[in-house]
This record gives C-alpha cells, sequence and structure tokens, in this order.
C-alpha cells in the first residue's frame, strides 16, 4: 500500500486517523480473503466503491469514508498484481 494518503483525506472529518487505521484493517482482511482464494482484493475494493457511491446518496460522509476505504484496497490489490508479475 502506498504511504500517500487519497487527495479525499484532506476532507475528512476530525477522525481521519480513525479512518485511516480501519481501512487499513480492512485492507489485510481484503488481503487474507484473497489469499486463501475466496474473492481477489480488487473486487472487495470494486464492491466496497459501489457501495460507497450507493451511501453518498444519503449521507455524503459516510459515502466519503467508504470511498477512501475502497481506494486504500484498491491500492493494496494493485500492488499484489505487481508483486505477482515480478
Amino acid at each position: 500500500m502506498s504511504t500517500d494518503a487519497p487527495h479525499d483525506f484532506d476532507r475528512l472529518p476530525q477522525d481521519a486517523p480513525l479512518v485511516r487505521a480501519m481501512g487499513g484493517a480492512l485492507s489485510i482482511f481484503a488481503t487474507l480473503l484473497s489469499r486463501q482464494g475466496i474473492v481477489e482484493a480488487s473486487e472487495v475494493a470494486n464492491l466496497l466503491g459501489i457501495y460507497a457511491v450507493a451511501t453518498s446518496e444519503v449521507d455524503n460522509e459516510e459515502g466519503m469514508i467508504l470511498g477512501c476505504w475502497a481506494a486504500m484496497i484498491r491500492d493494496v490489490a494493485e500492488q499484489q498484481r505487481k508483486s505477482a508479475r515480478e
């Protein structure tokens, strides 16, 4: 996962460290699911992204948090793809 936080973190509520921590934890679970062959991390990211968009229609801040988590998992999935190619 890259060390650069998504730009949307600048617009998150005051609990940005908590949002980042939860995103990191979700990334670990997505990685574990992927390693077990249950579901690819990229699919977890895509589904969470879809859920984020739907949620933002009702609660924009909540949707942004979910979107940041989806982006963090997508970063992990991309790193997994790059590592698998090497």
